[in-house]
């Protein structure tokens, strides 16, 4: 979406995901109806449009905080009172058959962090090759792939192969209770909640149940409801880590301003796009460049 005020455009994305119920034509429409009395009340508009869905909330977020960065001359992590951020992030391989993900985990070598999504057991097998061929530190994302009686020794494997993260092993309609027992399993191998925790307020029923939580823009609502989730997390002795669905660097930057923040960065979504319609971001050496521009620093090409 765009938002103007004195001559200055603010932009932020939606990044609509059909698991949480948000279609890019349900968010498009949402966002015609938004109300801005006031882009400098940030708060106030957030809570004056609180009945938009999480990732058309987000996108609104985002072009208040570009907007009010460009209107002061000063990039978004400026604004909100962090250094510059420059985090590494996990470049993900998606789930595929050994040949396809070897070779690209050759086209990826000498990247720092692979995050591998698992679906089942046979997967596994998978994450053991690449092991024995990366010496990259490896993450697994198990999207909710195993059963709750069957999470914590397809967790111990994993641990066994040499990860150094997991995300979300059972699915979350599974409970707090099913992620302990995996945490528990593998203990000190750090479990992260995702599909359990989509706003703050997930956060404390998590608490002695994982590691920590991954704070996503589009599941909580943008920036300002993004640091709500960190703060209730570190108020509870958790870690966090900063995720993104598949987006292009609009979407990514509004999520690196405060990656700092962040344990655990998996900020690749504009990696895995053919065409990026903005530029101003960039990758090198494992690691997110966030520009020094006003507002978010980035513009459409």
């Amino acid at each position: 979406m765009e938002l103007g005020a004195g001559g200055t455009v603010g932009r932020g994305e939606a990044a609509s995901t059909g698991y949480y119920g948000q279609s890019p034509e349900s968010d498009a429409a949402a966002l015609q109806a938004v109300k801005v009395s006031d882009p400098w009340d940030m708060e106030g508009t957030l809570r004056a449009n609180g009945a938009l869905p999480a990732s058309a909330l987000a996108a609104l977020d985002a072009a208040l905080h570009d907007l009010a960065g460009k209107r002061l001359g000063v990039p978004v992590w400026r604004l909100l009172g962090y250094a510059r951020p420059v985090p590494r992030t996990a470049y993900t391989l998606g789930i595929a058959d050994l040949d396809t993900t070897l070779a690209d985990l050759e086209r990826l070598s000498g990247h720092p962090i692979l995050k591998i999504k698992v679906g089942g057991w046979r997967d596994l097998e998978t994450v053991r090759e690449v092991r024995k061929r990366s010496h990259a530190e490896l993450w697994v994302d198990a999207n909710e792939a195993f059963s709750p009686d069957e999470a914590p020794e397809a967790a111990r494997e994993l641990k066994d192969a040499g990860i150094g993260m997991l995300e979300q092993p059972v699915p979350a309609a599974a409970g707090p209770e099913a992620l302990k027992r995996v945490t528990d399993a593998v203990y000190p191998l750090p479990v992260i909640a995702d599909e359990s925790s989509l706003t703050a307020r997930d956060v404390p029923r998590l608490s002695g149940c994982v590691s920590g939580v991954n704070v996503k823009l589009a599941k909580c609502g943008g920036i300002r409801r993004a640091l709500e989730m960190i703060h209730t997390a570190r108020a509870h002795g958790m870690l966090v880590m900063l995720g993104c669905m598949v987006e292009t660097s609009l979407g990514i930057s509004a999520a690196a301003q405060i990656s700092g923040l962040a344990d655990f960065v998996d900020l690749d979504g504009f990696l895995l796009l053919a065409d990026d319609p903005f530029e101003g971001l960039s990758f090198e050496g494992g690691r997110v460049v966030v520009p020094e521009r006003p507002g978010l620093g980035v513009e459409p090409r």
